[in-house]
């Protein structure tokens, strides 16, 4: 049988609601081997990936399958059998709707484009009539998920724990786990069931705090940006709310600079805490994007301002972090969240640095202690090397030039005694007031006499 003689057009009407409730079980029995292919939607080897990290847990899916990589994994089961009921509630139970969505996706053409953004081969044992329903169940699954649905109940009264809710929220922004963001909006198009701005409004659910209070404005923001560069997938939709825009982006890259390439001078680059004692402080950027970094003076140099997109650090936000690293390494996009990694990692080196940054905004912790936080970006950025070692080069040249023009100043030891230990600089102040008010008092006792 021919993967197109597989396909199911006609599906009668009394047959519908058993065919979408039927389990997918149309597999070749001899699949063609998988090849290596620049797909949109790749396979991560295991060795791009640290051997710290634990593969498992953070790149493959715990609760839902979504695409063709982990489609019938046994541990994914339960959710898989709920698949059809989800589609059957965002549809209303419509069965001509149903009908209409995999008539569309079971096109000849449709399906070839659909296919082509997984690697090469690693949907040949799935036939047209599988894929078709893996790709209709799927992506109802995940607007069902992101949009209440009209006149219902929404995707979290129908889950078991809020573990189970952690694990999906997880799952979907994992890069072997994604579907064309084109199925996601032509499904949301025919069933007439979501606007698309619900999906970048989910992307902001889950930013830093200072973020979340404006995700209906970012939302809009990046609903206006993408127009005419539709995403690959929801993965690369968070990418793009986070790295700078593709069209307006003119922040400091300075690829002429040469002090942080890998041949670079060997004078390590300050921490948040030694930044202090140069009268450096740390604000948090009023944009979410990763390209907004900036360093400005104030003060004759003694009150200069390291502004930084803040990031929010939490358990659920790790395996995010991590496939969108994952993401870079895998595409030719720039990589702004690696390079952003490393320069939070060069900045945050002990406890005091943690403490810096999560005081000043940058950071936003939720993950209970600032040794944990160290923990966090050690594991994840130890052996990370950024593709492009010039982002970021602007700024960290005006810092480690400032650095270096007050680090070997008398003024520099007395601001690091003071930070060091403020008592005893406050005793050695009123040491020299009282050593100055001696002298005073003794010379206005002598030309009072003359």
């Amino acid at each position: 049988m021919s993967e197109h003689e597989c396909s199911i057009i006609e599906i009668p009407d009394d047959k519908i609601v058993d065919w979408i409730i039927g389990s997918l079980t149309d597999v070749d029995a001899n699949p063609t081997p998988q090849q290596s292919s620049a797909a949109k939607i790749p396979r991560l080897s295991r060795s791009i990936v640290s051997e710290k990290l634990d593969y498992d847990k953070y790149f493959v899916p715990q609760a839902v399958s979504i695409g063709p990589y982990y489609f019938g994994q046994p541990k994914l089961q339960m959710m898989q059998k709920r698949k059809p009921f989800y589609t059957m509630r965002l549809l209303s139970g419509n069965k001509e709707t149903l009908r209409s969505l995999y008539n569309k996706l079971a096109e000849p053409d449709m399906l070839k484009d659909l296919r082509s953004f997984y690697e090469e081969n690693s949907t040949s044992k799935y036939c047209d009539k599988v894929f078709t329903k893996m790709m209709l169940l799927d992506s109802c699954f995940l607007l069902y998920y992101i949009n209440p649905v009209k006149g219902g109940d929404s995707f979290h009264w129908f889950i078991e724990s809020g573990e189970e809710h952690c694990f999906v929220r997880q799952d979907l922004f994992l890069l072997q786990n994604q579907i064309p963001f084109k199925l996601l909006r032509l499904v949301a198009s025919l069933a007439d069931i979501c606007d698309l701005y619900r999906i970048y409004r989910f992307i902001f659910d889950y930013q830093p705090a200072v973020f979340r209070r404006d995700a209906d404005k970012l939302a809009r923001s990046l609903e206006s940006e993408l127009i005419g560069i539709e995403p690959d997938h929801l993965l690369q939709l968070l990418h793009r709310a986070r790295a700078p825009s593709y069209r307006s982006y003119k922040g400091p890259m300075n690829a002429a600079k040469e002090y942080y390439n890998n041949n670079s001078k060997t004078i390590s680059f300050p921490t948040a805490n030694q930044l202090l004692d140069v009268w450096i402080r740390f604000q948090p950027s009023e944009t979410i994007s990763l390209g907004h970094c900036d360093f400005s003076k104030y003060w004759c140099g003694f009150s200069d301002v390291v502004r930084l997109p803040p990031i929010s650090l939490s358990t659920t936000f790790k395996p995010k972090l991590l496939n969108l690293i994952a993401y870079e390494t895998c595409s030719d996009k720039e990589a702004w969240v690696t390079s952003y990694v490393c320069l939070l990692h060069s900045l945050i080196r002990n406890l005091e640095d943690v403490k810096v940054l999560r005081k000043a905004g940058v950071l936003e912790s939720h993950l209970g202690t600032d040794n944990e936080v160290l923990d966090f970006l050690s594991e994840i950025a130890t052996d990370l090397v950024p593709r492009n070692s010039s982002t970021y080069t602007d700024l960290k040249d005006k810092i480690q030039g400032h650095y270096e023009d007050w680090s070997d100043t008398s003024i520099f030891e007395l601001r690091h005694e003071y930070r060091k230990s403020p008592w005893k600089y406050i005793s050695l102040l009123g040491a020299f007031l009282a050593l100055f008010l001696t002298d005073v008092q003794t010379y206005f006792t002598v030309w009072s006499r003359n």
